[in-house]
């Protein structure tokens, strides 16, 4: 693993879903300045993320877990309810080709399709949310990790539509990178 991580540390994989604008799931999500956003329905939450404009689905309604969820997904199969004052996410089912860690913290990290997360979120006052995530992956790694983190809280503030587009990379290419490049 340290020559994978050496190789990685300062370039993504070729198999990165972000330099092919496919979703980076929720738990890479966390590492970017990007904002996110929950909403409360009464069957379930919605997690909305800026980066790639996209959601996951947090059901709410006493179901459990399941063992082996029917499909893998980029942000997992999600259950959460509340422990006291801490909302308890956990979730499974997570696609393989999306990576732990952010470009910010290399390397990235791989994970099996065994792998299992909890996060558990607290409000520590007005402006911060205390987010702590465990991962728990057997199959890849020897114990579970853990990762606490603070993220401020903004009511007022919207969501951007910020998505990663083919079309958009293209255009700033041609105004921006071409011309400073004296390339075409």
């Amino acid at each position: 693993m340290k020559e994978v991580n050496q190789a990685n540390e300062n370039s993504p994989p070729l198999n990165d879903p972000l330099t092919i604008c496919d979703p980076l799931g929720n738990i890479r999500s966390f590492g970017y300045n990007y904002g996110m956003e929950f909403v409360q329905s009464p069957s379930r939450v919605f997690q909305f993320f800026e980066w790639g404009h996209t959601w996951r689905t947090i059901w709410t309604d006493g179901r459990k877990l399941p063992e082996d969820p029917p499909v893998d997904r980029f942000y997992g199969y999600n259950v959460g309810g509340w422990d006291g004052d801490t909302f308890v996410v956990e979730s499974n089912g997570y696609d393989v080709r999306v990576f732990i860690g952010s470009d910010a913290t290399r390397p990235l990290f791989p994970h099996s399709s065994s792998m299992k997360v909890e996060e558990r979120y607290k409000r520590l006052d007005y402006g911060r949310l205390q987010a702590t995530i465990t991962i728990i992956d057997p199959q890849v790694y020897t114990k579970p990790w853990t990762t606490t983190g603070t993220i401020g809280l903004f009511p007022n503030a919207e969501i951007w539509e910020y998505l990663c587009v083919p079309s958009e990379s293209n255009d700033f290419n041609d105004r921006l990178t071409r011309p400073a490049t004296g390339g075409k």
